[in-house]
């Protein structure tokens, strides 16, 4: 659906008003819930059956769009989400919030409460005894999707080695070949792959860090009221009970209030993981980190890592690391408190997820070099002493957006 023009209705659309006011006696016309489903995610379905749920609820003719976020050409982070939300339909449906930590990279779209509970899991052979990464044995082959989450968990596990794969089903193929000992993917894909080739796995929730999302509708301020609708139409389907059905298996039903409580999914105890100390926080007014910056790399890295970083990942993440088909990679929406992210974390990442086309291909230097300038683009100094890829990997540094 487009977005209505400001201009004024031309005579014919007057006339059509008239004509339907005379033949139906002035009665309103049927409200409309017009739905973004992504057809390339594993509940899309469920998206689709939930969206019929709600429209039933509120008395309204359904409209949905579908696209594909695995389309690189069309979708573009949160500018295209905005596209979406604005011209094309009153809601976008199935958009994941991290619940360690929300984003602050909405831009001007806005989120409904949650309507539904799911994450990364741990997938292991049948009768596998290991129901967490540090039960598996020592340099146990991990299979990962390229981007995504469980990506960080390396560091925090170094023992483990990864397998990065391009997609979840794919990642869940080489665990059924025999070729990794675990996978660690988003539960959805994990329940389709299961019905689409009868694989039989265990599957146990991941206790780390950003391993728990929340799904929303995402809007835009023109369409609140929809959101509000939604929202009370969520909290009915939730008091019945037939949100948890139309939800299953792939998610765990939200709608509750704000204030009440989450779900078992949500809440389930973290395991404990101890943080180092921040080198320095954040200031008051929510600017750049108020201490000095350590110098971790040398200028004649970051230049290195610049032209490294044009050849292999300005396609995916731009030139100027602002994101196209990757995210971004600099700035307070990246390199956030929120997030808690350390040199480590995004270094791991580097390594073993660039460039796309060839994870974890690119010789240790290189990756080092790309991450010195990945630090310099985020206001880290440059200093006498070179970045080693074993410090990269084990470093503790908090990783704050500092400014140009």
């Amino acid at each position: 659906m487009t977005m209505q023009s400001h201009r004024p209705f031309p005579r014919c659309a007057w006339a059509a008003a008239i004509a339907a006011v005379l033949l139906y006696g002035g009665a309103a016309a049927a409200r409309e819930l017009s739905v973004c489903i992504d057809s390339s995610s594993p509940t899309a379905a469920m998206d689709s059956h939930l969206a019929q749920a709600v429209a039933a609820h509120e008395g309204a003719t359904l409209r949905v769009h579908k696209y594909d976020s695995d389309d690189n050409d069309e979708v573009n982070g949160m500018a295209h989400f905005g596209k979406l939300a604005g011209h094309d339909c009153s809601l976008v449906l199935g958009f994941p919030l991290d619940t360690d930590a929300p984003p602050t990279a909405l831009g001007t779209l806005k989120a409904t409460r949650p309507y539904a509970h799911t994450g990364f899991v741990l997938v292991t052979p049948a009768n596998s005894k290991a129901a967490a990464l540090d039960q598996l044995p020592h340099d146990s082959k991990v299979a990962v999707t390229y981007m995504t989450p469980p990506n960080l968990y390396f560091a925090d596990h170094p023992d483990l080695q990864p397998n990065v794969e391009l997609h979840d089903p794919e990642t869940l193929a080489a665990l059924a070949a025999g070729k990794t000992n675990a996978a660690m993917v988003w539960y959805p894909a994990v329940v389709g792959y299961q019905a689409d080739h009868g694989a039989r796995f265990e599957v146990h929730p991941l206790q780390e860090r950003h391993a728990r999302f929340d799904l929303v509708a995402l809007y835009d301020a023109g369409h609140a009221p929809a959101a509000a609708a939604f929202d009370e139409a969520i909290a009915s389907l939730h008091a019945s009970g037939e949100l948890a059905k139309l939800l299953s298996p792939y998610a765990e039903a939200g709608g509750q209030p704000e204030g009440g409580d989450r779900s078992a999914m949500a809440e389930r105890p973290r395991t404990a993981r101890v943080e180092a100390k921040p080198c320095a926080t954040k200031s008051p007014t929510g600017g750049a980190p108020s201490s000095a910056p350590p110098a971790l790399y040398t200028s004649e890295q970051a230049t290195a890592g610049k032209q490294k970083f044009l050849d292999d990942c300005s396609q995916c993440h731009g030139p100027n690391l602002e994101g196209r088909a990757g995210p971004a990679l600099k700035g307070p929406n990246f390199a956030s408190a929120k997030a808690d992210f350390h040199v480590r974390d995004i270094f791991t990442i580097v390594a073993h997820n660039m460039p796309a086309t060839q994870p974890g291909t690119l010789p240790h230097d290189e990756y080092v070099a790309i991450m010195a300038f990945l630090l310099q683009q985020n206001g880290y100094p440059a200093g006498p002493s070179p970045l080693t890829y074993d410090e990269a990997m084990k470093s503790d540094v908090p990783l704050l957006y500092r400014g140009e």
